[in-house]
């Protein structure tokens, strides 16, 4: 399967868990949505806006996690010019845990080599 470039970086981005990384895949005023950002940014609404938020978000995890892996099952990309929206589903394996892996899918949405929106849902 072929993957979308900023998908290729999303991943590796987050598997490496570097937070500069993964705030340089944002574009300035970028979203990003999650039931993880309400529990552990204490987000009623489970948005983060901006690169500062995500920075910190990316922090956060980079701090608790040993080590996250995206083994992606599926994606389904629209690209066109530079820019484009794709839907990833992977298994999400956290600290080495393939027993407690946990399936997700994310709705990423990019311009010109930088996400602008991110929504992650949590099976």
């Amino acid at each position: 399967m072929a993957l979308p470039e900023i998908v290729v970086r999303w991943k590796t981005a987050w598997e490496c868990l570097d937070a500069a990384r993964i705030e340089a895949l944002y574009a300035p005023g970028a979203t990003h949505m999650s039931s993880v950002v309400v529990e552990r940014m204490n987000r009623a609404d489970g948005t983060l806006r901006g690169l500062p938020e995500i920075r910190a978000y990316a922090e956060a995890a980079a701090g608790r996690l040993a080590s996250f892996k995206a083994d992606i099952l599926q994606v389904i990309a629209d690209e066109t010019g530079g820019a484009g929206r794709a839907s990833v589903e992977y298994w999400r394996v956290l600290n080495g845990n393939e027993e407690g892996r946990t399936r997700a899918v994310e709705i990423i949405e990019w311009s010109d080599g930088r996400i602008t929106a991110c929504r992650v849902f949590h099976f």
